[in-house]
C-alpha cells in the first residue's frame, strides 16, 4: 500500500501550514528526489524541548562513528544518562571497570537508583537486564568544561570493551506520541508543542517543518496543497449510545481481557468507569507502577536538577505546561481517546491505563521499558500465583522513535522487553508513526529480522492509518516492510476528558436570542468527543479488535497455551481487517 504523497523532510516544499478543516498541508509545487525520502536526518527541536526534557540531538555530521566507523542516523536522547541493565548497575566492579574505561573521556558513571520501599520490593522481581537510567558526571580531574555527551560515551565504551561487555547499554531516547495536528499551550519563549515543534504533532525526525501549527479555521488551502491529516483534538458532538457491555462470566474466557495502554493517562469521561479490577471497570489504574515511575525520575532530578511534572497520579491532566494560562496542553487527553478507541471496538475489555506520555507527547524509552517490564512481572506473577484477574492479554503503544541505528545492539534493550511479554502470550501492539517515511519507527519496527522480513516476532503488531473509507493510506502514515497491519487513523471520532480550557472562541458575540453566537471554541471539550488524527489512533484499532477475538476464546493458564491463544486472536483478527478491506 502506498500513500499517495511523499514526504521529503523539509527538502523542496514545507508543511507549515494547515487547511481550514484542520488538516496539514503539503505543497506539491517541487517534487522531491525519491533518494532524498527514506531517512530524515536531522532533527529539528526547539531549544525549549531538549531543555525541558533534559535532552539533545544527535547530529549524524558531527557524531562520533560507532562500531567498524559507522555514522549514526540523528535520534533525539536525554543528555545526562545512559540505560544500563539493573544487574549492571547494582554491581559497583561492573560501574568501576566501565569508569576506568571512561578516565580518557573525563565522564564517570554515577548510579542514582531510587530507595522506597515500593522500588526495592518491585525491582527484586524485575529481570536482571532491565535497562535503568545512570547518570553521567564529569570527573573531578576533567579538563574540559562541556557536559559530556551520552553517544559519545556510549561509542568509546563499545570501542574499549567490546560488544559483549557493554551488551545492554544504550541512550536513553525521548519517544513521542504517534498523533497530528494538535492545539495546546506554548512552552517557554513561545516554542508551541503542535506549531513547528517535531516532538509531539506529527514527530518529523526531519529538518521540515512538522505536520500541524494550529488550525486555522476560515484559511482557506492554498493552491498546490494537500491535507495530510483531518482532526487536531476537534470537539464534535456524538449521539450514539454507549457501546454495550456483557456481563464477563458469560465470555468464553470466563473474564475480561485487559489490554494495557501506555499513554496520557485516563480523564474523567461517562464512558469509562475508572476502578479497581474487582469492581468490573472500564478502566483500572495502578498506583504502584506510577509511584515507581515517579521514584525513579525523581532520584535522577533530585541529583542533577531539572525535573519534570511528575507522572505520579494516573489522571490525563489537562494543562499542565502554562497553568497560568490555563490553555489545554497540545496531547492532553490523548490516552482519554485511545482508551476510548479500544473500548468502541472491544466494550467487553477492560482498559489497563499506564501514564508515561507528559501533556506534550514525549517520554523516554526509560519510560517505556520500566512499563513493559512491569507488565512483564504482573502476568508471570498473575500465571505462578494463578490469579488470572491480573493477566494482560494485549499492550497498546501509540508513541515511539527513530533510533541512531537498527542493528541488534541498539533496539536490543526495547526488542527484548518486547519479546519478554509476547513470548507470555502478549500481543504487543504498536504505531508505525506519522512522517510518510520508511524509516523504521520502534517498538513497531522490531519485529524485523536481519533480512528485513518481518516475521521475527509474530505477536508484535506495527499499525499504519488509513484514511476513513479505509480504501486509501493516510498521507502521514509511516510505511515499509514492517507495517504489518492498517486501521482508519485519519480524522476517527474518540473520548476526550470533560475539560473546558480557557483559550475560547476567536469569534463571540450576543446575539438577538438567549445563547451567544460564536465561533468553535477549540478548548471546549465538555462534548465529551474529539475528532483526531495518527497511526496512534489505529493502534487501539487493532488492538480492540483482537481484543474482541479474546472474548471467543477459552482461556489459557500454562504460557504455550497463552502463545497459542494469542496467536489465533491475532488471526482472527487479521480475517475481519481482511473483511473491511483493511488488509490484502
Amino acid at each position: 500500500m502506498t500513500p499517495t504523497v511523499t514526504n521529503d523532510f523539509g527538502v523542496g516544499y514545507s508543511m507549515a501550514d494547515v487547511s481550514a478543516n484542520g488538516g496539514q498541508r503539503h505543497d506539491t509545487t517541487n517534487p522531491v528526489p525519491t533518494d532524498l525520502a527514506r531517512f530524515p536526518q536531522v532533527i529539528g527541536l526547539t531549544e525549549d524541548i531538549l531543555v525541558r526534557h533534559r535532552a539533545r540531538v544527535l547530529n549524524p555530521s558531527t557524531a562520533v562513528p560507532g562500531a567498524q566507523g559507522r555514522r549514526p542516523d540523528s535520534t533525539a536522547y536525554r543528555s545526562n544518562t545512559l540505560l544500563v541493565p539493573l544487574a549492571v548497575a547494582r554491581d559497583a566492579k561492573a560501574i568501576a571497570r566501565f569508569n576506568k574505561a571512561l578516565v580518557k573521556v573525563g565522564v564517570e558513571l554515577v548510579v542514582r537508583l531510587p530507595k522506597t520501599p515500593r522500588w526495592r520490593e518491585a525491582v527484586d522481581g524485575f529481570d536482571g537486564d532491565f535497562p535503568v537510567p545512570v547518570l553521567l558526571h564529569l570527573r573531578d580531574d576533567a579538563v574540559t568544561e562541556a557536559a559530556p555527551d551520552p553517544w559519545t560515551v556510549l561509542a568509546n565504551l563499545r570501542r574499549v570493551l567490546g560488544p559483549e561487555a557493554t551488551k545492554g547499554i544504550g541512550l536513553e531516547h525521548l519517544a513521542v506520541a504517534a498523533s497530528v495536528g494538535m492545539y495546546g499551550a506554548t512552552y517557554g519563549s513561545g516554542a508551541p508543542f503542535g506549531n513547528g515543534v517535531p516532538f509531539g504533532n506529527g514527530v518529523p525526525f526531519g529538518n521540515g517543518v512538522p505536520f500541524g501549527n494550529g488550525v486555522p479555521f476560515g484559511n482557506g488551502v492554498g493552491g498546490g496543497a494537500i491535507a495530510l491529516g483531518n482532526g487536531a483534538r476537534n470537539a464534535v458532538r456524538l449521539f450514539l449510545p454507549k457501546p454495550a457491555r456483557r456481563d464477563p462470566a458469560t465470555l468464553a474466557p470466563g473474564r475480561r481481557p485487559v489490554v494495557a495502554v501506555l499513554d496520557t493517562g485516563i480523564g474523567e469521561h461517562p464512558w469509562l468507569t475508572v476502578g479497581a479490577a474487582d469492581t468490573d471497570p472500564v478502566v483500572e489504574v495502578s498506583a504502584e507502577f506510577q509511584g515507581l515511575l515517579a521514584d525513579l525520575e525523581t532520584t535522577l532530578t533530585d541529583q542533577s536538577g531539572g525535573a519534570l511534572p511528575s507522572l505520579a497520579s494516573p489522571n490525563d491532566e489537562r494543562d499542565v505546561l502554562q497553568p497560568l494560562l490555563g490553555i489545554t496542553d497540545s496531547h492532553s487527553g490523548h490516552g482519554t481517546f485511545v482508551t476510548g478507541l479500544v473500548f468502541q471496538n472491544c466494550p467487553d475489555a477492560r482498559v489497563l491505563s499506564l501514564r508515561v506520555l507528559h501533556t506534550d507527547g514525549i517520554t523516554t524509552d526509560g519510560s517505556v521499558l520500566l512499563a513493559l517490564e512491569w507488565l512483564r512481572e504482573r502476568v508471570t506473577s498473575a500465571l505462578a500465583e494463578n490469579r488470572p484477574q491480573d493477566l494482560v492479554d494485549v499492550v497498546s503503544i501509540s508513541l515511539g522513535f527513530y533510533p541512531e541505528h537498527t542493528d541488534q545492539s541498539t533496539g536490543l534493550q526495547l526488542a527484548e522487553a518486547v519479546r519478554k511479554l509476547t513470548d507470555l502470550g502478549v500481543v504487543v501492539v504498536a504505531a508505525a508513526g506519522n512522517d510518510a517515511t520508511t524509516r523504521p519507527f520502534v517498538p513497531a519496527a522490531m519485529a524485523l529480522n536481519a533480512d528485513g522480513s518481518n516475521t521475527g516476532n509474530p505477536l508484535l503488531i506495527a499499525v499504519g492509518a488509513l484514511n476513513p473509507s479505509g480504501k486509501s493510506v493516510a498521507a502521514f502514515s509511516n510505511e515499509g516492510a514492517w507495517v504489518t497491519r492498517w486501521a482508519p487513523g485519519n480524522a476517527v471520532v474518540s473520548t476526550v476528558p470533560l475539560w473546558q480550557g480557557s483559550e475560547g472562541p476567536d469569534l463571540q458575540n450576543q446575539g438577538p436570542g438567549p445563547l451567544p453566537r460564536a465561533t468553535l471554541d477549540p478548548d471546549d471539550l465538555t462534548s465529551g468527543f474529539a475528532v483526531w488524527a495518527g497511526t496512534s489512533f489505529a493502534t487501539p484499532v487493532v488492538a480492540g479488535m483482537i481484543a474482541r477475538r479474546l472474548t471467543e476464546l477459552a482461556d489459557a493458564t500454562s504460557v504455550d497455551d497463552r502463545v497459542s491463544r494469542a496467536g489465533n486472536a491475532r488471526d482472527l483478527a487479521d480475517a475481519d481487517l481482511t473483511a473491511l478491506g483493511w488488509r490484502s
